[in-house]
């Protein structure tokens, strides 16, 4: 088995990851997703979002429930719904993550990117023959061609630029204008590129500026859908903000005693933050 590890090196064992399909091994609870929507269990004990049963749902399942993990040392999966059939409350992923520790955190992106993978690769991307699961692997085979298409994970950087005791602080469009939220620049690594020279490309290209040292930090699994986000420090060199603005809508330089409104606590960005001030 996979250990997860938390941002400060430590594996966390309360999470432990299958590597692959198992077909024989049966869970003890579920997560329980329909419509991008965690389906919460008010029933039974334990953990609020997890059912201890998929009786309930038979009829709905929308694919065969997938045992992801071991959950506090009870065998976990995840089942997603067609049809919401049973009276019960639902909460988006980013809600839940936001409320959730590090053990909850790896259960649900484990068992989001598993799902996504199921879907993105249903059909054989060289010869388009529908796939099917491989067992031992989180791999989808075509019966025709042999080829293997494993989970798909998408290499990011996000980067805490510091100038003494200031730190470089965005605002992107996508979070609409009426958000006041601000955080910092990232972006996915290109192909053959290295995820240092990543940093420093993506900070120049979206502010104008030249970077010093580099720190690497820790790294987030980002489930949405797929992404490794991989966090540094880095110290300003040289040049003026200049915005790249068709992605950014703000930038500035804040002191660290004064931060503006910040994203959630559970996300990297934020912790890369919290490591600073």
């Amino acid at each position: 088995m996979q250990l997860d590890q938390d941002h400060s090196g430590v594996f966390n064992v309360n999470y432990l990851p299958l590597q692959g399909l198992k077909t024989e091994l049966s869970a003890e609870c579920w997560l329980v997703l329909f419509e991008g929507q965690v389906v919460l269990n008010d029933e039974g004990a334990g953990e609020h979002f997890l059912w201890f049963s998929l009786e309930k749902f038979q009829p709905v399942i929308k694919q065969d429930a997938i045992v992801t993990g071991y959950f506090h040392g009870k065998a976990v999966g995840v089942v997603e719904l067609t049809t919401l059939t049973v009276e019960a409350d639902t909460v988006s992923f980013r809600s839940l993550l936001s409320v959730s520790d590090s053990t909850i955190y790896s259960l649900i992106s484990h068992g989001l990117q598993i799902l996504t993978s199921r879907s993105e690769h249903a059909f054989c991307g060289c010869c388009g023959h529908q796939t099917r699961e491989k067992e031992g692997e989180w791999a989808m085979v075509c019966p025709e061609c042999g080829h293997h298409a494993y989970p798909r994970i998408s290499p990011c950087v996000i980067v805490l630029v510091t100038r003494g005791d200031e730190m470089l602080l965005v605002r992107h469009h996508r979070h609409g204008k009426e958000s006041t939220m601000h955080t910092l620049v990232a972006g996915f690594i290109e192909p053959g590129e290295s995820a240092e020279d990543a940093v420093h490309r993506e900070v120049f290209e979206e502010t104008g500026l030249t970077l010093g040292k580099l720190h690497y930090c820790f790294s987030q699994s980002w489930p949405f859908p797929h992404s490794l986000m991989m966090g540094f420090h880095a110290e300003y060199k040289s040049g003026e903000l200049i915005l790249e603005e068709e992605e950014l809508c703000f930038g500035g330089w804040f002191h660290r005693d004064n931060p503006p409104d910040l994203p959630p606590e559970f996300t990297i960005a934020r912790k890369l933050v919290n490591v600073f001030i």
